[in-house]
């Protein structure tokens, strides 16, 4: 029923429905049945309970059905389907070309405004990347998927091969990095069953070395691993730059 009613709202409010190429120097709702409305004014914003909605010619619009929208602020993308649940949210375009990329940003909505409808300065603690054709099915921005739409450019995927040696030497890192935790683990235990050995069979027999033993193997090896895991996480911008480079190139 929602569903219906949302339709029938955006009907009513729209100044002009089409179903040809929308006219981006307008401001306008592009819905998964392909088509358009145009409005006078489209913002988005957050209610008190952190679920999305749009204001469209000041009504209010779910955008659940919205598979794009613009506004005075950008070209919005809705990417519900790579939500585990299912949640609306959307991703701005930021390359605009024969390839559209677009970046989501993961926002620490405790600096939510509840006076302006948004956060003051919304601080990004995660970036996701997608990209599209035209007004096309969005796929996330990886090698495997851009390597498939970017076959016929040389130089483009060339750029996906260094960010696939990238995602390989990080992947490599964290793994490494989850075995020397593990290891440090492992010593720790060691040297603290080693000492309790030493106590039953020594009362008065002092465990400062057995301890030692554990400790200082168990400190090296947990170190290593938090400098590798540190070592994986400071790479990865590294890869998206590459996966930029490689879109950019192809809308040249």
């Amino acid at each position: 029923m929602k569903p219906l009613l949302t339709l029938i709202a955006a009907y009513a409010i729209c100044s002009r429905i089409a179903y040809a190429q929308p006219d981006e120097s307008r401001e306008f709702l592009y819905l998964y049945s392909d088509s358009v409305i145009y409005a006078s004014h489209i913002d988005l914003d957050r209610g008190f309970t952190g679920s999305l909605y749009l204001w469209v010619d000041s009504r209010r619009i779910h955008p659940e059905q919205v598979k794009f929208f613009n506004n005075n602020r950008g070209f919005f993308a809705n990417v519900k389907d790579f939500d585990m649940s299912g949640e609306t949210t959307f991703s701005e375009r930021i390359r605009k070309g024969k390839v559209n990329l677009y970046e989501a940003k993961t926002i620490d909505w405790d600096t939510y405004d509840d006076i302006r409808g948004y956060p003051r300065h919304p601080p990004a603690i995660g970036k996701k990347n997608y990209y599209n054709i035209g007004y096309g099915r969005l796929k996330k921005a990886n090698y495997v998927n851009l390597s498939i739409d970017l076959a016929n450019n040389p130089q483009s995927m060339a750029f996906l091969q260094k960010a696939r040696s990238v995602k390989r030497t990080q992947v490599a890192m964290y793994v490494a990095a989850g075995l020397s935790v593990l290891g440090g683990f492992i010593a720790f235990e060691a040297g603290g069953k080693k000492a309790s050995r030493g106590l039953d069979q020594h009362p008065a027999f002092s465990s400062n070395n057995s301890v030692s033993s554990g400790i200082v193997p168990g400190m090296i090896l947990s170190g290593i691993g938090l400098g590798l895991a540190a070592g994986g996480y400071l790479i990865g911008p590294s890869q998206t730059k590459y996966l930029k480079q490689a879109i950019d190139t192809y809308n040249d």
